[in-house]
């Protein structure tokens, strides 16, 4: 990327030294995918994922949404230039049966040079992605998502609430005006209460709040 602070090497080094507060939301025995899920068909008033259908995870790290969406019987494509994240990704994807594994396509590398296939993906999954990239790229960052997804196609997307320090970054504070502004062609939906539930999150401990948007590719 163009900014060291957003290489792979960055992120690289973020993972050695255990600094991955993104992956708290799978560190519990209940993992939230269903949950994620039923919010994006509570925004957009459908079932978000399609039969046999082919999702995309960009910056996927060793997200356990990788297998849980293979076991769903879907195409998976996701795409992650940390070796690390990526040799756990391998490790959670050994555990599902070998007919999943199949499913599961892995890009290694930069997420803006991959080759990826055009207009192919019928869901996206964004979780710890659009937020952590540098913002100067979310531009850039669109039109990946813009190349890969069909007419129709269905985004869950989890984004970050500060209350305060909303420049700083990763992960970045991002509201829903500026989604809508950024994803032009789309329908972006919040879901009901968001903001007063990541203000009730932050209240709790947790270092951010974390709304949930449903999107549709018009």
């Amino acid at each position: 990327m163009s900014s060291s602070k957003f290489s792979v090497s960055w992120w690289n080094q973020r993972w050695q030294d255990g600094d991955s507060g993104w992956r708290m939301a799978e560190a519990g025995e209940t993992l939230p995918f269903d949950k994620n899920l039923a919010a994006v068909a509570e925004i957009l008033k459908e079932d978000p994922l399609k039969e046999n259908g082919h999702a995309f995870v960009p910056l996927c790290g060793d997200s356990k949404v990788v297998p849980y969406l293979a076991m769903k019987g879907m195409k998976v494509t996701c795409v992650e230039g940390s070796e690390l994240a990526l040799k756990g990704l391998r490790e959670v994807i050994s555990k599902i049966p070998e007919e999943a594994q199949k499913r599961i396509t892995i890009v290694e590398g930069n997420l803006f040079k991959a080759e990826l296939p055009a207009e192919s993906v019928d869901f996206i999954y964004d979780t710890g992605s659009l937020v952590a990239i540098d913002p100067s790229m979310r531009e850039e960052y669109f039109n990946v998502i813009q190349k890969v997804s069909k007419p129709g196609a269905k985004c869950f997307l989890e984004v970050i609430y500060r209350a305060s320090d909303i420049t700083e970054g990763p992960p970045h504070h991002i509201t829903l005006d500026m989604v809508k502004e950024l994803y032009q062609g789309w329908s972006v939906g919040m879901e009901e209460n968001a903001v007063e539930k990541a203000k009730q999150e932050l209240a709790d401990g947790l270092p951010y709040g974390f709304p949930i948007m449903g999107m549709k590719r018009l």
